[in-house]
C-alpha cells in the first residue's frame, strides 16, 4: 500500500509539472494568434496584445547571473520568464518523483547531472556561434573599409556591410545597427554588443571607433591594421590549437572515463552501487566524487582552453 501511495504521489508531481508546460504552450500559442489577427486588421500593438496569461509570475530571469544571460544570447536561445518559470516548476517536480521513487539523494545527483548536461550543450552552441562569428568578423571589417573608403559615413557602412554579411552577422549585428538608427551612439552599441558577445575582435574593433571618435584620423587605415591584427591572431590560434589537439583528445578521455566506468558497473553490479546509496559513507563518497569529477572538468577546460590566446 506505501509503494502504491507512492507512485501515486510521483504521478501527480509529474501531472502537475506536465500541466504547467501545456499551459504555458497554450497561453503562447493563443497570444500569437492575437498578434497575427491584430497584423491583419492593421492595429496597432497596444490596442491587440491581450494581456498575457501568467504576466503576474516570478520574473526567474532576474535572478540568472549575467554570464548565463549573455551565453544564452550567444546560443541563441530566448528563455522568456513565463517558460523559465515553467521549466523551473517542471524540473522540481521531476525531482520529486525521483525522489518518491528511488531516494532524494539520487534524484538530486540525477537533477545535477541533467543540469550539468544542458549547460555543456548551451556552451557547445554558444562556443559555436561565436567561432562561426569570428570567422566572418574579417570579411565584415573588410567590407566596412572599403565602404569608407568610397565615401560612406561609418554608420551607413556598417548597416550596408551588415545588409551583405552571413546570416550569423546579421542576427547579432541587426538590433545594433536599429539602435544605431534610433539615434544611439555608434561607440555605445558597438561597446555593448561586444560585452555581451565577449568577442576579441568586436572589442577591437569598437576601441578603434572610440579612438577614431575621441581623436580622429583615418578610421579605413586603423581598420586595415585591425584586419592584419585579427589575420596574424587567427594563425596563431590555428597553431595553438593543432598544438594541444593531442592535451585537449586526453582531457576528453580523463574526464567521460570515470562516468563510463561507473555507468558499466552500475549494469553489472547494482548490488554494490546500492552501498552508495544506502549507506551514509557511500553518499558522502558519492557527493565527493561528483564534486571531484566536476572541479576536475572545470580545471582541464582552464588548461587546454585556448580562447585566451
Amino acid at each position: 500500500m506505501a509503494g502504491f501511495s507512492i507512485i501515486m504521489l510521483a504521478t501527480l508531481c509529474l501531472a502537475c509539472g506536465a500541466c504547467t508546460l501545456l499551459l504555458v504552450w497554450r497561453a503562447r500559442e493563443n497570444q500569437e494568434v492575437t498578434d497575427r489577427l491584430g497584423r491583419l486588421l492593421d492595429r496597432s500593438s497596444s490596442d491587440v496584445s491581450a494581456p498575457r496569461a501568467f504576466s503576474v509570475w516570478p520574473d526567474t530571469t532576474r535572478y540568472m547571473p549575467k554570464i548565463a544571460r549573455n551565453r544564452l544570447y550567444q546560443a541563441g536561445i530566448d528563455l522568456p520568464p513565463d517558460r523559465l518559470t515553467a521549466i523551473v516548476i517542471f524540473a522540481f517536480c521531476i525531482w520529486l518523483s525521483a525522489g518518491f521513487l528511488l531516494d532524494f539523494l539520487v534524484s538530486t545527483l540525477l537533477l545535477l547531472s541533467a543540469s550539468l548536461i544542458t549547460v555543456a550543450i548551451v556552451d557547445y552552441r554558444a562556443r559555436k556561434r561565436m567561432n562561426a562569428l569570428a570567422d566572418a568578423m574579417l570579411g565584415y571589417f573588410d567590407r566596412v573599409r572599403q565602404l569608407l573608403v568610397v565615401g560612406n559615413s561609418l554608420s551607413v557602412a556598417l548597416a550596408r556591410a551588415t545588409q551583405s554579411s552571413p546570416p550569423v552577422v546579421v542576427e547579432f549585428f541587426s538590433p545594433t545597427m536599429r539602435r544605431i538608427a534610433n539615434g544611439a551612439g555608434i561607440t555605445e552599441s558597438v561597446n555593448q554588443l561586444a560585452d555581451e558577445l565577449d568577442l576579441y575582435e568586436l572589442r577591437l574593433f569598437g576601441t578603434a571607433v572610440e579612438t577614431n571618435l575621441r581623436f580622429g584620423g583615418s578610421l579605413t587605415a586603423i581598420l586595415a591594421n585591425l584586419i592584419e591584427n585579427i589575420r596574424r591572431r587567427a594563425a596563431v590560434m590555428r597553431e595553438v590549437r593543432v598544438s594541444t589537439s593531442q592535451i585537449r583528445a586526453s582531457a576528453w578521455v580523463l574526464g567521460l572515463l570515470p562516468m563510463v566506468v561507473a555507468s558499466v558497473v552500475m549494469a553489472q553490479s547494482p548490488d554494490y552501487v546500492r552501498w552508495f546509496i544506502d549507506n551514509p559513507s557511500g553518499q558522502t563518497l558519492l557527493i565527493y566524487c561528483a564534486v571531484s569529477q566536476v572541479l576536475g572538468a572545470f580545471m582541464m577546460r582552464s588548461v587546454v582552453g585556448s580562447t585566451s590566446y
